[in-house]
């Protein structure tokens, strides 16, 4: 075992870690901020679709932030596909709320605690994420 190389390679585990991290608080709170509602205060008051909503996205982004890292041939490179991995995420929502569903506020669905549109919202976000990691890797 090549201790040495573990350590000298500690710094940029940390760099790409810490960028990681940041990158990953970023991408939530955009999408938080794009949503209508607390998800702190509708997620205390124990709505699970609002829960499931917020953790699909997040683990969507999980998705995509790992395969950034392991193809990303900088830090540069990781920061420009978290965000693309973002705005994806972003235009995604915007279609399926406004384009194929305009008849329903998914929103006020989730709002109102419809676990199945919040678990659909949020499986859908991590299947998202799944594609978009796999492109990455070209």
């Amino acid at each position: 075992m090549d201790v040495m190389y573990y350590l000298q390679t500690f710094d940029h585990f940390l760099i790409y870690l810490t960028v990681s991290l940041l990158l990953f608080v970023i991408g939530t709170y955009i999408f938080k901020l794009l949503t209508p509602y607390s998800e702190r205060a509708q997620i205390k008051n124990g709505n699970t679709a609002v829960a499931l909503k917020l953790l699909g996205k997040m683990a969507g982004l999980v998705v995509v932030l790992q395969s950034a890292v392991r193809h990303s041939i900088n830090l540069v490179d990781l920061i420009v596909w978290a965000f693309i991995a973002i705005i994806i995420q972003i235009v995604l929502h915007l279609v399926i709320e406004y384009v194929l569903t305009r008849n329903t506020s998914l929103a006020k669905e989730v709002e109102g605690g419809n676990v199945a549109v919040g678990l659909f919202l949020g499986g859908v976000s991590v299947l998202v994420g799944l594609i978009v990691a796999a492109n990455i890797s070209f």
